[in-house]
């Protein structure tokens, strides 16, 4: 009922000139036997297509923009909008700084039509979609939002010859399967997982409240943002993960309050998990990290024991050592997670390995990825610890190399 003003953004030119375009309205690259563009000729203004700005002007004095992610986000400055729609996830920046485009008396709609994995052949980490709108959306925290998934079996127009090719390239039950071809919301990874063998309709479970004649388990991780540790019991062979301790920007002593404010009614034994480096001194307190912990759970009279090892195993040993836990070679589940551990719970489901097959950390504090592996790696102490993954003995090696004796008629 009004002329508005919108922009229509794509990752790269070459897609904006050949997919997003063409749909909305013949420039030139409407390929044949494409469905007819969603704007017709009649509506689109006289000398309206400026190819040069990319702009198309409607008759009725509406305005379209297209944009490029590849062109970076100073180019999404300026005046407000009426409407963006985004074909595929772009870089968050550029979301965020098109997104704030909102001036008094008109109000924002955000249209983003895409698949929560990066394109194929691409590597990356979680989509950042997945956290900021699928996560708050399923527990209905942001009423706003509205999201709409369908399968590429939804579409009739596709050949079963074309479905039989795309179903070849991503094998039954794969979380690319699941995203790409069923139109699952999963969050999307562009690598391989650390954590391959937890599942959390298997390992997510509502724990009970602390035994008090089990050693309450502490584990510490010591980056300082986020900080994150993790509460837990062992149960004769199951890692029971109860809680889970986070402060964005923390200190050791900040944690260590916390600890105290939810767990100092605890009276049994306490043991403490972490990081072997945190023996060092550190520039922060110019004593070890595990001493400022020993001096700050004193001053709340809290006794505690130390399990932490003098040398980190390495990185490969805890990772087998957690996914051997998940699911060990009988078939039984050794960890349970409490539905409160959700930093700990999006490592487990995102955590990648690096080229090397140790754990791909990431140091941009804009990048969603940002705050993985922390939660994890204070859990991969204690189940480390307490669990390790030993390698064969000679005597073992021998014994499984050499066949049993046979006797014949």
């Amino acid at each position: 009922d009004r002329a508005t003003s919108g922009w229509a953004v794509s990752l790269d030119f070459p897609s904006s000139r050949d997919i997003m375009q063409p749909k909305i309205f013949d420039n030139g690259f409407v390929p044949p036997g494409a469905h007819s563009p969603f704007i017709p000729q009649r509506e689109i203004a006289e000398n309206g297509w400026r190819i040069t700005d990319q702009v198309l002007k409607l008759k009725n004095g509406s305005i379209i923009g297209f944009k490029s992610g590849d062109s970076g986000a100073k180019k999404f400055q300026g005046a407000g909008k009426d409407y963006i729609h985004f074909d595929e996830e772009p870089n968050y920046e550029i979301f965020e700084e098109a997104t704030i485009r909102v001036e008094a008396g008109r109000r924002l709609a955000v249209f983003m039509t895409c698949t929560l994995l990066p394109p194929i052949g691409q590597a990356g980490g979680v989509t950042w979609s997945y956290d900021k709108f699928v996560k708050p959306w399923r527990k209905g925290e942001n009423p706003h939002v509205k999201i709409f998934t369908s399968s590429i079996y939804d579409n009739p127009f596709i050949e079963k010859a074309e479905l039989a090719y795309l179903e070849a390239m991503f094998p039954p039950g794969s979380r690319a399967r699941r995203i790409r071809l069923n139109g699952e919301l999963l969050p999307g990874l562009g690598g391989a997982r650390a954590y391959a063998a937890f599942e959390n309709e298997l390992h997510v479970r509502e724990q009970t409240v602390l035994h008090a004649h089990r050693p309450l388990c502490w584990m510490w991780d010591f980056n300082v943002e986020p900080m994150v540790t993790l509460v837990g019991q062992r149960d004769n062979l199951l890692f029971r993960f109860k809680g889970e301790l986070s402060l964005e920007e923390g200190n050791i002593p900040d944690m260590c309050q916390l600890f105290y404010h939810r767990y100092g009614y605890f009276k049994g034994d306490i043991w403490i998990y972490g990081d072997a480096t945190g023996q060092g001194r550190t520039s922060q307190y110019s004593q070890t990290d595990y001493t400022v912990i020993a001096n700050e759970l004193r001053r709340f009279g809290i006794n505690f024991k130390l399990k932490v090892p003098l040398v980190n195993p390495i990185v490969t040993d805890r990772i087998n050592a957690m996914n051997r836990a998940f699911k060990n070679e009988l078939g039984l589940i050794g960890v349970e997670v409490d539905p409160s551990c959700t930093e700990l719970i999006d490592d487990f489901e995102q955590v990648l390995l690096d080229p090397k097959g140790g754990i791909k950390k990431s140091h941009n504090r804009k990048e969603t990825y940002y705050h993985r592996t922390h939660a994890s790696d204070a859990a991969g102490y204690w189940i480390t610890y307490e669990a390790p993954v030993k390698p064969l003995s000679i005597r073992q090696k021998l014994f499984r190399s050499i066949p049993g004796a046979r006797y014949g008629r």
